[in-house]
């Protein structure tokens, strides 16, 4: 496995200027540390900070650029590099003990042509991947209470988390999508695949689905769901808020819905069946799927 690794130090380039709170006002950002690794025959990159943002650029060349800005430079600062197999695992490195005056960015600069697996985890820093195309095997993304942008990612496997952040996102592409958020909000324009969405209290709201689903809302958080197809069928639940759901005007399926201190609307006309809290219907001649919308403490509104 041919792996180049380079670090550069005591560079002077001011990149910004960032206003701080701390006892000296404002201080510079320099690079202070840049690695290279080429990406023959590696299969997983992990990239693993704390506070930091981390921005991700295009690589028209085939190899993998990690940069580190910082207001200090100092090597014991730089990050924790692990080689292993068919690995490359890049972590924060240490900071000074009193740390107000002292702040630290990163720049990802990912191939193009690099498709295999993707991990990238913050606890309070942004993930900014909004600049990026990401074509991969699988990419997952943990954040604590951060913001996550994603551009547009096609992928076999995708698995998002938030626990109090924000997840932002353009498109997604993908055989199977996981996406798991505590108090995190989560808004997709373009989602395709195969779904299973859970939350504690965080909002949903997906603009244009396709594919099939699982949502849940295990506490609270509007579910707000627009399908334009339908492969399979979708799941709804939300223990003690809305759901709003938007179907394809040609799908034909069979509806169930069930509500114990909420109200249902539908434009589907008469129910065939009400039985204790669920009501349900048959919209079309030949039913495909099977829609299913379930709360307790919440209303549930169908549109086609």
């Amino acid at each position: 496995m041919n792996i180049k690794k380079r670090s550069v130090a005591c560079l002077t380039i001011t990149v910004g200027l960032l206003a701080l709170t701390g006892c000296s006002g404002s201080q510079s950002f320099q690079l202070a540390n840049e690695m290279t690794f080429l990406l023959d025959d590696i299969a997983e990159i992990t990239i693993s900070y704390d506070e930091e943002q981390v921005t991700f650029y295009e690589n028209d060349r085939d190899d993998l650029i990690i940069k580190e800005y910082m207001t200090e430079n100092k090597s014991s600062y730089y990050a924790k590099v692990d080689e292993s197999n068919d690995s490359i695992t890049v972590s924060e490195g240490g900071k000074p003990f009193f740390k107000d005056n002292f702040s630290r960015y990163i720049e990802v600069y990912l191939p193009v042509s690099y498709q295999n697996n993707l991990t990238v985890t913050t606890t309070d820093g942004d993930i900014d991947i909004a600049e990026v195309e990401l074509s991969l095997n699988a990419l997952r993304i943990d954040s604590t209470s951060g913001t996550v942008q994603l551009n547009a990612v096609e992928a076999d496997n995708i698995y998002l988390s938030s626990t109090n952040g924000v997840l932002d996102v353009d498109c997604l592409d993908a055989e199977t999508i996981k996406i798991d958020t505590t108090s995190g909000d989560f808004s997709c324009e373009n989602l395709n695949g195969n779904v299973n969405y859970t939350t504690t209290s965080g909002d949903a709201d997906i603009i244009a689905a396709s594919g099939s689903g699982s949502y849940k809302a295990n506490n609270s958080g509007e579910l707000n769901v627009s399908y334009t197809e339908v492969t399979d069928d979708l799941l709804f639940f939300n223990k003690n808020d809305d759901i709003n759901i938007i179907l394809p005007a040609d799908l034909q399926f069979e509806f169930e819905a069930t509500t114990k201190n909420g109200s249902i609307s539908t434009p589907f006309g008469q129910s065939i069946s009400t039985e204790d809290r669920t009501t349900k219907w048959i919209v079309g001649k030949y039913p495909t799927v099977t829609v299913k919308a379930e709360t307790n403490n919440g209303n549930i509104e169908v549109k086609q």
